[in-house]
């Protein structure tokens, strides 16, 4: 059978008992991937077929019929092989073994092929079990139920990974977790199918006391406004409902700018509800009653309507009136 050696430079070719022999710089023979795997083939068929073949089938593993030619055709198998050829682990102790330079031969054999063929059919793998995390799951509520929750309030914080809250590897889920996501479950379902004997509830919604509310607040509030707030709320039956609106203080408790009177606009789903006049009502009083006059100046501010059950939005702000009259400059 021929056979090529290859040896510091050396290179010797026997066939048929007649041989040449060449020194110095001669390019190896190129051979094809047909005979190499034959070679290949013989190499396990000698050391390995023994006992890893479809009659016995040492360690669940038969090796007989697998296609040398195709390595990417049983991947899982011959990465098995070649763990097992790279630790020299098989044959076993005791059992004929392939000599050192067949050993690497036929892992970098079967390597190559591998990479090979992981590079022409990349596969990714499946993605990790992805839950909800806070955020998805308040979206989730809302997108079937039409209930705006305070998630914050009721799960606790997510694990992130890489800076990012919605990773699946890092998105555990552990007994605590489940129970808290059942008692979420259970209060989002009673909001979500209504109780018409439920009691009253009081929700309070405020302006953290830093924010300048010297024009418009929000998207949800009307061009033109200034100040003021802009909430959904969960109404949770068709019913009647009270709303109060107390002003901001500064730390005499006095409301601010009561001096001079300004129209306040209470709306529903940005339809104007109820327009209210506050301030301007202390001028004639004395410094006591000026006082209490300014302490309790949003005193009636009250609305009592009708709503539907459901997310409704309800804002409050002031209408905007300019400092300086507007329109072409006349001389006196």
């Amino acid at each position: 059978m021929p056979r090529t050696v290859g040896v510091s430079g050396r290179v010797a070719l026997m066939v048929c008992g007649v041989a040449w022999a060449a020194l110095g710089d001669v390019p190896t023979a190129r051979v094809s991937s047909a005979a190499v795997a034959s070679s290949e083939r013989a190499l396990l068929d000698r050391y390995c077929v023994t006992c890893h073949n479809e009659r016995l089938k040492t360690a669940g593993l038969a090796l007989d019929l697998l296609n040398v030619d195709d390595v990417g055709g049983a991947p899982e198998v011959w990465e098995k092989v070649v763990r097992k050829l790279r630790s020299q682990a098989m044959p076993p102790a005791g059992a004929r073994r392939p000599a050192m330079t067949e050993y690497r031969a036929l892992t970098s054999w079967l390597e190559n092929n591998l990479d090979r063929t992981a590079a022409a059919r990349p596969n990714p793998g499946r993605p990790g079990v992805h839950r909800l995390n806070r955020a998805e799951y308040a979206n989730a509520v809302r997108d079937l139920l039409g209930i705006e929750i305070d998630v914050r309030s009721m799960l606790p914080p997510d694990d992130s990974g890489y800076g990012f809250d919605n990773v699946a590897d890092v998105l555990s889920v552990s007994p605590g977790l489940v129970e808290r996501y059942m008692l979420a479950a259970g209060k989002i379902g009673r909001l979500a199918v209504g109780d018409p004997s439920i009691r009253p509830d009081t929700v309070t919604y405020r302006v953290p006391p830093l924010f300048a509310q010297d024009d418009r607040m929000s998207e949800d509030l009307p061009f033109g406004s200034r100040g003021g707030l802009a909430v959904r709320h969960h109404f949770p039956v068709d019913g009647e409902y009270l709303l109060k609106i107390r002003l901001q203080r500064a730390f005499t408790e006095v409301v601010r700018g009561m001096t001079e009177p300004h129209r306040l606009e209470v709306r529903l789903d940005r339809r104007v509800l109820k327009e209210l006049t506050v301030g301007g009502g202390g001028k004639g009083l004395g410094p006591s009653e000026q006082f209490d006059y300014l302490r309790n100046a949003d005193e009636g501010l009250e609305i009592r309507f009708r709503s539907a059950a459901g997310i409704v939005l309800v804002g409050a702000a002031f209408v905007k009136e300019a400092k300086v009259a507007e329109g072409v400059f006349q001389q006196p």
